[in-house]
């Protein structure tokens, strides 16, 4: 995926099956599974501050930068390995 294509401060859905999101800052980009282990809420529909994703369904938050879950530890996110190429970012597990 080229860097250019990817918004800063919004979480979009680059893959649907596994379901992946990604984010960028506009430093650093972070891709984790895209559904909420709460209520399977579609998670690029939350809103990230700092680096703390918040569940637009019911609240639950995560660390964008691990998938570790806050509201409730254990129930976390698969976190994906990014790697940079010139103008590219690859998502590997």
């Amino acid at each position: 995926m080229k860097k250019s294509d990817i918004p800063i401060g919004k979480l979009i859905e680059i893959s649907s099956n596994p379901k992946i999101i990604l984010f960028s800052n506009g430093e650093k980009y972070f891709a984790i599974s895209g559904i909420c282990p709460h209520a399977k809420w579609p998670l690029e529909l939350g809103t990230v501050n700092e680096k703390i994703l918040t569940c637009g369904g019911h609240g639950w938050e995560f660390n964008i930068s691990n998938g570790k879950c806050i509201t409730n530890p254990g129930r976390d996110l698969k976190n994906y390995n990014i790697s940079e190429s010139k103008d590219e970012i690859i998502i590997s597990d």
